[in-house]
């Protein structure tokens, strides 16, 4: 909440930059995001440097590592969110939470928590609801894999 306080200046000036070249800012704590149409990607270098100055009269800097420009075709994520057509999680994030729930189910829970969890059923049952929370029919999926546990 406090940052949301400390950033209401920053946020309502780079929404103010985003609309005008037709496109949305999101931020999530310090990631700062923008989608847009086509008038975005043709203007994409102008667009940053615009953002980079508004960020900097805020007394903020943005981060040259983090700063990445993905186009229409290729996989856009933000906090670890793919954020393209819907939101979803990565195939391989996917693939391993099933390969773990599924050999779970044939070896039992116990070969499967290798790092230790104390609460490895609760572990599991978080990351299962934070996909569901992302992409449902992906959440639903695993909870019937969770279903098939002896626990």
């Amino acid at each position: 909440m406090l940052a949301n306080l400390t950033l209401r200046r920053l946020d309502s000036r780079l929404s103010g930059w985003a609309g005008a070249f037709d496109a949305v800012y999101t931020r999530y704590a310090d990631d700062l995001a923008f989608s847009g149409s086509a008038e975005l990607a043709r203007r994409a270098d102008a667009f940053v440097r615009g953002a980079a100055r508004i960020v900097a009269d805020e007394g903020h800097a943005l981060n040259g590592l983090k700063t990445r420009i993905h186009p229409a075709g290729v996989r856009q994520s933000v906090t670890g969110v793919v954020v393209n057509e819907r939101t979803n999680i990565t195939r391989s994030e996917f693939d391993l939470l099933k390969a773990v729930l599924r050999n779970c189910a044939v070896h039992g829970p116990e070969s499967q928590n290798r790092e230790g969890h104390p609460d490895f059923r609760a572990q599991l049952l978080g990351r299962i609801t934070w996909v569901a929370c992302v992409h449902p029919p992906r959440g639903a999926r695993l909870r019937a894999d969770f279903g098939r546990i002896s626990w």
